[in-house]
């Protein structure tokens, strides 16, 4: 059974309430990874193993004649994206001083619900996130092979939830602003019943509503679906808060790499056997790292790179 509206926002208070008292108790993830230790973090496997040639193309040469490439397509690093329980708390040490400076503006909540599992074994999950654009230069990469890479920025901050806390905790500008998706996400199966690239996250959950609740028994795999929610949120951000447009909408088939609380290669968004994902990796304060990985396709000197379609999960 799906939690109605009231019971989420409920539970949001209950939240808010028991665990006010935690919030001046420092938490031992905040600030243990800088922007450098990220990119020394970034899984150059996940680059490696997706990276293929996918076609030929001739097009005009802006110097007269044409100009013969080869499409190529692989995974690269576009994004930093965090989970946590207690608001306004970060991994990242170079974001403690923007979290201190909007603490007073969040606009909804001052914490996270979270329960224990229910007698049906699922529980009501809750977490903030937090969606950062991060594209690190690899040039030790580069130099294997002539792989795409994005155009982006090193770091800037796209989304924290905290802002955005009515609507991600209610999902009512969700409902609002699109009711088709509502009355499909009504009307369809579960993803966990049949899994979808177009609104699910394969056999994670769904993408929509794009809201911090989700009913799930692993709390491991909330936290993935979760902040590729938020990712989804900054990259289409009309009716929502949300600090800076997130260029690389988390999709189906791409790629998500856990650095904390513990360190893991990169798996595909939605790779349905999860206990490998799960094993050894639940933190104790419900706070989660992780590294979004986009798929691109070029054809270097003739098309700029693009982020490709959903796809289903693949090793």
């Amino acid at each position: 059974m799906k939690p109605s509206v009231s019971a989420l926002f409920l539970f949001a208070l209950l939240g808010s309430w028991s665990l006010h008292a935690q919030d001046k108790i420092a938490s031992t993830y905040e600030g243990a990874e800088t922007i450098a230790s990220m990119t020394l973090a970034v899984d150059v496997s996940c680059i490696l193993r997706t990276w293929r040639i996918t076609g030929v193309m001739v097009c005009p040469s802006p110097a007269g004649g044409v100009t013969a490439c080869v499409i190529v397509e692989n995974a690269y690093p576009v994004g930093i994206l965090e989970a946590v329980r207690r608001p306004m708390t970060s991994h990242l040490a170079e974001v403690s001083a923007l979290t201190k400076s909007v603490e007073d503006v969040r606009l909804f909540g001052q914490t996270s619900s979270h329960t224990t599992s229910s007698a049906d074994g699922t529980g009501l999950q809750f977490t903030e996130a937090h969606v950062y654009e991060f594209v690190p230069s690899l040039p030790a990469v580069a130099q294997m092979l002539p792989i795409v890479v994005p155009q982006g920025q090193l770091f800037s901050v796209s989304y924290f939830s905290e802002l955005d806390g009515y609507f991600w905790r209610t999902g009512f500008a969700e409902m609002l602003l699109d009711p088709a998706a509502t009355v499909q996400k009504a009307v369809l199966p579960s993803c966990s019943t049949m899994p979808r690239t177009t609104d699910c996250a394969w056999s994670w959950g769904s993408w929509f509503p794009r809201i911090g609740f989700t009913v799930h028994p692993s709390e491991v795999m909330t936290a993935h679906l979760e902040v590729l929610r938020g990712g989804r949120v900054g990259a289409k951000p009309v009716g929502r808060v949300v600090m800076a447009p997130y260029p690389y909408e988390p999709r189906t088939g791409h790629y998500i790499q856990m650095v904390r609380p513990a360190r893991r290669a990169c798996i595909s968004i939605g790779w349905p056997v999860t206990r490998s994902i799960e094993s050894g990796t639940l933190s104790r304060e419900g706070a989660y790292l992780f590294i979004h990985f986009g798929i691109f396709r070029e054809c270097k000197g003739c098309l700029p790179p693009t982020l490709v379609e959903p796809r289903i999960p693949s090793f």
